[in-house]
């Protein structure tokens, strides 16, 4: 599970390539349209184009009601910082689809035309997420790239003309399988070999080291929680667990909390642990945390950092801050900002 920090907000990479891949489409239907098409009925399918993107990432945020209204309910700043995650996207996309056969319908521009645009945003927006995540993220390689190639020869089909002849888009499409035959043959020698790039040895040895750091032993610490009941978060050795630093006053804390308790009683049988800790030096009042915890219903383990220095050890500075650590107590993956359940079951599902 990959992610980018933009400030106190971590993103899941793959929504930033998809937003990447996005624009590259656009780009690419412009290009085209201002090579085939007036002006004016250009601008007319760009801007056809751009508003279904903006109705469909406007339909994604908004498919979190859909999916999750008791969510939203508890917390509704959780629109400001969430999606509806991928079966928003699905959702997302029906709408903006529909929107464009409306358009389509009423006869703005020739369907055809629209149609092409579609499937030239459509096709590069998926060739380049698919070589963007090839490259980005290191997963599943050959399948990333596999994909890409697909979108990639669909995305000549679109662009090909029935005056066009024959023989020049077999010429064409020859000297593309060429191109992706040695392209693959790379990426399958690349990805047969990224398994030896850390020898073993040495990925045992930083291990070892604590820190908090991806690959270093978590720093242990005992803390008391809001029952007054010790917890040891060595004792949790053999679990995978994330380990989150909140605040009560903190909003993106507020809008997480609830995602957090449905993750906690969707897992709390399994081999996962959630571990929360309240950094209750920053507490205005002492009393803020039993409240919080009351009027959020959590029932999962809350501890207190009340001298500050086990906040200060994992450096949670900005809050909330989580760490993901394996069932061997390494530290996987800090994240800084609110998270759902989809980012804290892909969390869960990324380390043994």
């Amino acid at each position: 599970m990959h992610f980018i920090q933009i400030g106190s907000l971590a993103i899941m990479t793959k929504w930033i390539i998809l937003g990447i891949g996005l624009i590259a489409g656009l780009l690419v239907a412009r290009f085209w349209l201002s090579k085939t098409q007036p002006k004016e009925i250009t601008k007319t399918v760009l801007n056809l184009l751009t508003n279904g993107i903006l109705i469909g990432f406007l339909s994604w945020k908004g498919s979190l009601i859909l999916l999750e209204p008791k969510l939203v309910m508890k917390s509704p700043m959780s629109l400001l910082y969430f999606t509806g995650g991928t079966k928003g996207l699905v959702i997302a996309f029906v709408i903006t689809l529909l929107n464009l056969l409306y358009y389509m319908k009423k006869g703005t521009v020739h369907p055809i035309l629209l149609i092409r645009s579609i499937l030239i945003t459509t096709f590069t927006t998926l060739m380049i997420y698919d070589l963007l995540a090839l490259f980005w993220l290191q997963e599943q390689i050959v399948l990333h790239f596999i994909k890409s190639m697909s979108a990639f020869f669909l995305l000549l089909l679109t662009f090909y003309y029935r005056r066009q002849q024959k023989k020049e888009v077999f010429h064409l499409f020859k000297k593309t399988a060429l191109i992706v035959g040695l392209t693959g043959l790379i990426v399958w020698t690349i990805n047969s070999n990224i398994s030896f790039a850390i020898p073993k040895e040495e990925a045992e040895t930083v291990e070892q080291k604590v820190g908090i750091s991806d690959g270093q032993l978590a720093p242990d610490f005992t803390l008391k929680t809001i029952n007054g009941e010790e917890m040891k978060l060595s004792a949790f050795r053999g679990k995978k667990v994330i380990l989150n630093y909140w605040a009560s006053w903190c909003p993106p804390c507020k809008a997480e909390m609830p995602h957090m308790q449905e993750f906690y009683e969707e897992n709390k049988e399994s081999n996962v642990v959630l571990l929360s800790v309240n950094l209750t030096t920053a507490e205005k009042k002492g009393s803020d945390v039993a409240k919080f915890v009351e009027d959020y219903e959590l029932t999962f383990p809350v501890m207190l950092d009340e001298k500050g220095d086990i906040g200060q050890t994992y450096q949670a500075y900005a809050i909330p801050t989580s760490y993901l650590i394996d069932t061997k107590g390494v530290v996987r993956k800090k994240i800084v900002g609110p998270m759902d359940k989809e980012m804290m079951n892909g969390l869960i599902n990324s380390v043994k």
